[in-house]
């Protein structure tokens, strides 16, 4: 007959043995919540205060396992948990993003394969931190060779939520300081990427071999039918963007009473996500929870806003051929294939958001007039939304005079 297996949250048999002269170490193996046995050891100077010190550990473990307080004793792993589990309650209330769970446990499961099954006390090393955070940073680079920066970014995610689980266990008393806090800052180095833009000579080019290209691809679909009314739309999704500064989420969420063509105004007061078990959720307020803008359009893109308006009654200002959201990852797939295919490999979605941020500004207007267009602050504007000039003329002109000549 076999032998019963252990119970969940319990040990087996302890064991003492005399480790060296006056010392006694007492270890007896631990089945945790997902089923494994973990050797657990204790010394002390006596077989009697052994055995004391490892039943007060197997105590402490026991509370992990049924979801009771943490402590120093109580596996790292777990308290990742318990932090998942918290930010779970916080989505639900509104008060963080589902994309912001979804890429967080990514990175908190990769935390978890270096540091999972040690104790927070283990853990409260801030060079253990350190090795963990360039470990995922390299393995992330490794894995994204075509993508620069890949590996700074995995990094700095992971450090963030590194940072917010040690933060749990110090609030809960498992730790005394955060660790995560003392680990080296993240460098992007020469990974770090320039914000670049559609050029002025290359803007018309590109929505002309855009709208070329993605027409010839709806006529030659095997497929036909309504389905290839997503490639028809593309370039017009494209040119709502580059008329609006919009990301593709906010311009995507918008319906036809939004559009006002005598104001030439679209209202972006909703962005779409998706959420595992309920799909494509059009939700409340821009991306980040920020407040709603609206937007004036420009003149060239009016009868486009004005067709589209007609067409969408009260629905999706672009539906799919079902009369359903359209995805906003699958546009960003579809504009990949494109750009790939007419020549602008670099163009991606957020490069027509950066050329409208630029355009403003060397049309004249500050950061200030770009960051109303675009719903960001100005500091976010500069930093990310356009890029640098390579001249300026009004400084070039105050230089004439630095050498007191004419």
């Amino acid at each position: 007959m076999a032998r019963p297996r252990t119970d969940i949250g319990t040990y087996g048999n302890i064991n003492v043995t005399e480790v060296r002269p006056g010392v006694h170490e007492a270890r007896a193996r631990f089945r945790l919540r997902n089923g494994r046995l973990k050797p657990v050891k204790r010394r002390a100077s006596s077989v009697t205060a052994a055995t004391r010190a490892l039943k007060q550990a197997m105590a402490r473990m026991a509370d992990e396992v049924s979801g009771k307080k943490v402590n120093g004793d109580t596996r790292f792993g777990h308290v990742i948990d318990l932090w998942i589990a918290d930010f779970k309650t916080k989505v639900e209330r509104g008060e963080r993003a589902h994309k912001s769970l979804y890429d967080y446990e990514d990175s908190a499961e990769q935390i978890r394969k270096h540091m999972g099954e040690l104790t927070c006390g283990e853990a409260e090393n801030a060079g253990l931190c350190d090795e963990t955070l360039k470990a995922i940073r390299d393995a992330a680079a490794k894995s994204n060779r075509s993508k620069r920066g890949g590996g700074y970014a995995a990094a700095k995610r992971a450090k963030t939520v590194l940072t917010g689980i040690c933060g749990y266990a110090v609030r809960h008393g498992a730790m005394k300081v955060n660790p995560a806090k003392s680990a080296e800052a993240i460098e992007q180095g020469g990974d770090k990427q320039d914000v670049r833009a559609l050029e002025p000579d290359e803007r018309r080019d590109f929505l002309t071999k855009l709208q070329a290209w993605c027409t010839a691809k709806a006529e030659s679909s095997k497929r036909g039918g309504v389905r290839v009314q997503a490639w028809r739309d593309l370039p017009d999704i494209v040119e709502a963007m580059l008329a609006t500064g919009s990301r593709p989420g906010e311009i995507l969420a918008a319906i036809g009473p939004g559009v006002e063509p005598p104001a030439r105004t679209v209202l972006l007061d909703h962005h779409l996500v998706r959420i595992e078990g309920q799909g494509l959720v059009r939700k409340h307020r821009r991306k980040g929870g920020k407040a709603g803008i609206n937007p004036m359009y420009p003149s060239w893109a009016a009868p486009m806003f004005a067709r589209l308006k007609l067409a969408a009654g009260e629905g999706p200002l672009f539906p799919t051929w079902n009369g359903q959201w359209t995805d906003p990852s699958n546009v960003q797939k579809r504009l990949r294939e494109a750009c790939d295919e007419i020549g602008y490999e670099w163009v991606a979605a957020r490069m027509l958001r950066h050329t409208v941020g630029t355009h403003i500004v060397d049309e004249g207007g500050t950061n200030e007039d770009a960051a109303d267009q675009l719903g960001n602050t100005p500091q976010v504007v500069q930093r990310h939304y356009r890029r640098p000039r390579a001249t300026n003329p009004k400084t070039a002109a105050a230089l004439e005079s630095l050498l007191g000549e004419p």
